[in-house]
């Protein structure tokens, strides 16, 4: 089912939908090339200039304007192969507006003329943005779409025409203005002429260009609604007066037009270097609307967090609280919106670990540290991630360094060696006293997430009730060392083929009936033999049968914890995404349930963790924090039994230490966070199935036509080329009515004879029935 995005305009929706279709994963695909905007009518000429403003990489295929990124093919050909260097932003795709060029233009090779022809390859190498139906996007259809912003517009030809001559109004309105009622030439034609706070905002963002594209009769008009309603000349007194006013927020009206400026300050990057520059010498009593203040306060801000780390860990907590009192406030200006306050951002999770930090964790036993970090405990660590993750620059990043530094490098250290302490006398468990083992359910899938640490568990459970999906979990203990070698194993079906004969370099096991080490061939072959479906990386295959079991891979946690270190913070939420949407393929592909395992957690901490000697003559392998130690070798640092064979010792770095220095991420000790692992199971909504068929299927034309004998409102109808996909959807979906009847229409007319599926699928998203069908009838 398609999902109306979330965008305060038009303009929005389109830089939106734009990005979304450049996302791609950079460690299994190569980025496209560009992305090809194809405009059959030239309908989105007139915002195209608007949109520059917000995506400077949108190149325009036209006559040679390089001062407006606009050029013939060729010229876009050299600028996208980096042939010719015009200030594009780095690490972004650029995407072609093609004005009155048609997909289907494009695509007939042969037909296309030599003008366009250089770019004609590019639509292999790139993406072509099309609607789901691979039509051009009009502005009607982004308009009316529900995977855009779904409005309700009349479909006359005057309406038609109205909304494409109040365009450039129409691109800036708030969407939220526009819903609630039917949209016709009277709605697009007030735009046009009556939207007079919009047009006061656009002139003092820039009042030269913008008086320019208005024209002399419209700017007399202006003039005159501005003297009329705002008691000030545009003429005479010019936009810093006005801007001024604005910030003062003078009278009603004034106050009317800051808060219309602030549900979209990004429309007018030009107003906040004009309220700077209007700011009153007198004295103001209200400092939000002043971005200058917000700056110096960002800039104090900085200055006491950087000097945190001087602090103990009670002075500094008490000194963030009195932080967070002063500049809490400033999240919710719009200063905060523009991305002009991540201080004040991350200063909310640093209050957050304020709180976490200040408790500790005690316990009598493993167990209780255990309990007590799953209860809150773990807040913590998603606290410290995402103000870290919050800042950008190096100087924000040191100063939430030192801030992070302050109380929960602390904090860490203690739990780490009361917990070494208790594990000294009551070890963890290893192989010969292991938990139980992890076995798939019939009809489960098994998906192993390399690192998923246990507060990223939480995030993820989250994001997936977002999804409306069901998530439950529970928590087991890694094996030692928390290395990917040792502890992935334990948390797969093969554990008791298994065994530690030897301790390796790479602490890995080995199969117990062949004597040879466990690697990743070793591995897949033991799941197959052992009954399990193992699917490839990234793929989704439906179970074999309902009785099967799966095994699956997703996630680069790990391994991009050890490429990135501490800016790994900044990457968790889209590794969080990719490994949900493969929850979600795998359950839509019929998995009854996806249980997600993981081998270890990890530390971060930035500006690095504490270093601990340990000499490479003392071990047989040494890693960042664990090491492997010969049978009669002495070392003075904690020691505890491999999992696979107890009576071979492993040496670990004590408290949250490392045997390397430089590492702000590592793994392979003993802490609560490379220990305690997450135990997920997602599903689908519980909602009982509902037992519903199809009696009767007509086609009309395009609409079809359908009666079934549900007799709930909760079941909904869609037609879709792949029946578990509604990604694959080519109508919009609807309820049953209470006669069991509902209508569907088939926009597209290209798709006549099309073979689809019809679905009734209920609140859980679940197929409850199908039929083969073909649009438009047989």
């Amino acid at each position: 089912m398609a999902i109306q995005i979330k965008a305060t305009t038009l303009l929005e929706a389109i830089h939106y939908l734009l990005n979304q279709v450049r996302r791609y994963n950079p460690n299994d695909v190569a980025p496209p090339a560009a992305v090809i905007w194809t405009d059959a009518d030239g309908q989105w000429e007139p915002i195209v200039p608007q949109l520059q403003e917000v995506m400077p990489e949108l190149l325009i295929w036209g006559e040679y304007d390089p001062d407006n990124m606009q050029g013939p093919a060729i010229w876009l050909r050299c600028v996208i192969d980096g042939m010719l260097d015009i200030g594009l932003p780095s690490r972004t795709i650029p995407v072609i507006y093609l004005p009155r060029v048609s997909r289907q233009r494009l695509r007939a090779a042969e037909e296309c003329p030599d003008m366009l022809k250089p770019l004609v390859e590019l639509q292999y190498r790139g993406i072509v943005w099309t609607q789901r139906n691979g039509k051009d996007w009009t502005v009607e259809a982004m308009l009316v779409s529900q995977d855009a912003l779904g409005l309700d517009v009349a479909k006359d030809r005057q309406t038609r025409q109205a909304m494409l001559v109040a365009l450039s109004q129409l691109a800036v309105t708030p969407v939220e203005r526009l819903r609630g009622k039917r949209l016709e030439a009277e709605d697009f034609d007030r735009l046009m002429l009556g939207d007079i706070e919009r047009e006061l905002l656009l002139w003092i963002n820039d009042p030269t260009s913008t008086k320019a594209a208005w024209g002399d009769e419209k700017w007399v008009a202006f003039c005159s609604r501005c003297q009329a309603d705002y008691g000030f000349d545009p003429e005479s007194d010019g936009e810093l007066v006005a801007a001024e006013k604005l910030g003062l927020k003078e009278e009603g009206r004034w106050q009317s037009l800051w808060t219309r400026y602030i549900e979209g300050p990004t429309l007018y990057p030009g107003i906040p270097d004009k309220l700077r520059r209007a700011k009153p010498a007198s004295l103001v009593f209200d400092d939000e609307p002043w971005p200058d203040f917000n700056e110096a306060e960002e800039a104090s801000l900085r200055e006491n967090l950087s000097e945190l780390e001087k602090l103990s860990p009670v002075d500094a907590r008490a000194r963030l609280k009195v932080l967070e009192s002063r500049h809490g406030l400033r999240r919710e200006w719009v200063w905060a919106k523009l991305g002009q306050s991540p201080l004040a951002i991350a200063l909310e999770h640093l209050a957050t670990l304020v709180e976490v930090t200040a408790r500790g964790i005690g316990g009598s036993s493993p167990g209780e540290m255990a309990q007590l970090y799953i209860e809150g405990g773990y807040q913590a660590d998603h606290a410290a991630l995402m103000a870290i993750g919050s800042v950008r620059t190096t100087e924000d990043y040191r100063a939430v360094q030192a801030a992070v530094r302050s109380m929960y490098l602390p904090w860490l250290e203690d739990a780490a060696r009361h917990l070494q302490d208790l594990i000294a006398r009551e070890p963890l468990p290893n192989a010969s006293d292991a938990q139980p083992l992890v076995t798939a359910e019939p009809g489960q899938c098994l998906l192993f997430v390399d690192g998923l640490r246990f507060d990223l568990a939480q995030r993820l459970i989250t994001m997936a009730e977002a999804r409306q999906l069901e998530a439950n979990g529970t928590w087991r203990w890694a094996g030692l060392p928390t290395v990917t070698s040792t502890a992935k194993p334990i948390v797969s079906p093969i554990q008791n083929q298994l065994d530690g004969e030897q301790l390796g370099e790479d602490f890995a096991p080995r199969i117990s009936e062949s004597g040879t080490i466990l690697d990743s061939n070793r591995f897949k072959r033991l799941m197959d033999e052992a009954g399990y479906q193992v699917l490839g990386p990234s793929v989704v295959e439906q179970p074999d049968n309902s009785t099967a079991r799966g095994w699956a891979e997703e996630g680069k946690f790990d391994r991009l914890g050890h490429t990135l270190q501490g800016k790994l913070a900044a990457q968790l939420d889209e590794q969080l995404k990719l490994v949900l949407d493969r929850i979600q393929r795998l359950l839509m592909s019929g998995w009854r349930q996806v249980r997600v395992i993981t081998d270890h957690g990890w530390l971060l901490v930035p500006g690095g963790l504490p270093a601990t000697s340990l000499p490479k003559y003392l071990t047989e392998s040494r890693w960042a924090r664990c090491a492997a130690i010969g049978p009669s070798t002495y070392v003075d640092v904690p020691t505890y039994g491999w999992y696979w064979n107890k009576y071979h010792s492993v040496a670990f770095a004590p408290g949250v230490s490392c045997f390397v220095r430089g590492n702000e991420y590592a793994h392979g000790g003993v802490s609560l966070q490379e220990c305690v692992l997450p135990d997920l199971i997602f599903s689908l909504s519980s909602v009982p199935f509902t037992v519903v068929d199809i009696l009767e299927l007509r086609w009309a034309g395009m609409r079809c036509r359908v009666v079934t004998d549900a007799t709930s409102g909760d079941i909904m109808a869609d037609l879709r080329t792949k029946p578990n996909d509604p990604s694959s959807s080519i109508t919009t979906p609807k309820k049953i009515d209470a006669e069991g009847r509902v209508s569907l229409l088939v926009p597209d007319d290209t798709l006549e004879g099309t073979v689809v599926s019809l679905v009734l699928i209920d609140q859980a998203g679940r197929v409850q029935a199908k039929l083969t069908t073909t649009v438009g009838g047989e």
